[in-house]
């Protein structure tokens, strides 16, 4: 491997640079995950908490939204849990929870831009 990098008038990388680099790296990416998360708490905190709880067994208006990933990753369909949230949040009438009526806004989709529901679904994804 050696002579075919020398061939190439190619070195091998110093751990330390690759090191640097990746840290560069990250650094211009910065938060990230992260600050989507912390966004999506904010947008659930303006747009859901009014109806529903993050707390187990907490009822306002609309079921409670602990443990909402999980029960979206065990979804019959061929989904990821995301898209399952995803679809519950745009078609509400498509997963109505039992016990509950349909008392979501029809017209919520229009009230989130792309980026707040995205980060929204980031958030509703921690609550296992």
């Amino acid at each position: 491997m050696r002579e075919l990098l020398n061939q190439c008038n190619l070195r091998p990388m110093k751990p330390f640079v690759i090191s640097a680099l990746a840290a560069a790296v990250m650094a211009a990416c910065g938060g990230g995950v992260t600050d989507d998360i912390a966004r999506g708490q904010q947008v659930f905190s303006q747009n859901c908490a009014a109806c529903h709880s993050v707390s187990s067994g907490v009822v306002i208006v609309g079921p409670s939204l602990a443990g909402v990933a999980t029960r979206a990753a065990a979804n019959d369909d061929d989904l990821l849990p995301r898209e399952v949230l995803r679809r519950s949040i745009l078609s509400p009438q498509a997963e109505i929870v039992e016990g509950f009526k349909n008392l979501m806004p029809p017209d919520f989709e229009r009230k989130l831009v792309e980026a707040d529901l995205e980060a929204l679904l980031s958030y509703l994804m921690t609550l296992q």
